[in-house]
């Protein structure tokens, strides 16, 4: 790395200190969150974010306990549990008098998450290069064959699926890196990435140039080469920010 690299590094840093403590923050409680029991509450939880995500609960929605309650088929008691997860996440906002909505993110806050974004993604790609092991690049492929797959089908909901698809093939990268503060890190931040739902947004050029990049980054894992993957991984980071902020 030369002197410039590591002067623009320790600026971005900076910049982005509070986004990164946030999502540090976010990350180790998405962490536990995977590894809750299927109870109520967090059957009630997963629902719920993934409305959110979905972008079937829009921004700024008033989440009522009573309704979501009867809704969802259960008592306040897990709703309750869950908008409080949920809360502590940044994905609901809650206030006295307002009550609880679902969280809106300003295009600063997007644009910082990108930056986040392109920074550690691309330094766990780097890192996957380097670790990555064969199970890891089969799981890649069947996952960026379904995408594929989905991608010209007419499903109701396909942009749903690709979302989840989509972080499930990042987060199979991040896990290659073997970097257990890298991975809970970006689990937050594309967490924050995913509530815009970014594919519903693509054009169909943009969508397919989106599928490329999947491919090439599974070929450069696949040579293990470090430089190749973290340069596939910036370029489809920064065409993604620019499908969801086309003037930023």
């Amino acid at each position: 790395m030369t002197s410039s690299d590591e002067t623009e590094l320790r600026a971005t840093r900076r910049q982005f200190t509070k986004v990164h403590l946030f999502c540090i923050h976010i990350g180790h409680i998405c962490a536990k969150t995977w590894l809750m029991p299927r109870t109520s509450s967090a059957i009630v939880y997963n629902t719920l974010k993934a409305k959110i995500i979905s972008g079937e609960l829009l921004a700024g929605t008033h989440l009522r306990e009573e309704e979501l309650a009867v809704s969802l088929g259960c008592s306040r008691t897990p709703v309750r549990e869950a908008i409080r997860q949920l809360e502590a996440e940044g994905l609901i906002e809650f206030s006295p008098h307002r009550g609880a909505r679902v969280t809106s993110w300003t295009d600063e806050d997007i644009s910082q998450v990108f930056h986040m974004r392109l920074l550690l993604e691309g330094r766990a790609s780097r890192l996957a290069a380097e670790r990555i092991e064969d199970h890891h690049i089969e799981k890649l492929e069947v996952l960026a064959t379904e995408m594929e797959r989905i991608c010209k089908s007419s499903q109701k909901d396909r942009f749903t699926q690709l979302t989840e698809l989509n972080n499930a093939f990042h987060g199979l990268i991040h896990e290659a890196s073997l970097e257990t503060m890298l991975v809970s890190t970006l689990r937050g931040i594309v967490q924050v990435a995913m509530v815009k739902n970014t594919f519903s947004l693509y054009s169909k050029e943009q969508l397919q140039r989106s599928m490329n990049h999947h491919r090439e980054l599974i070929a450069a894992l696949e040579h293990k080469d470090p430089e190749w993957a973290e340069a596939v991984m910036h370029c489809h980071i920064r065409s993604a920010r620019w499908v969801i902020q086309p003037r930023a």
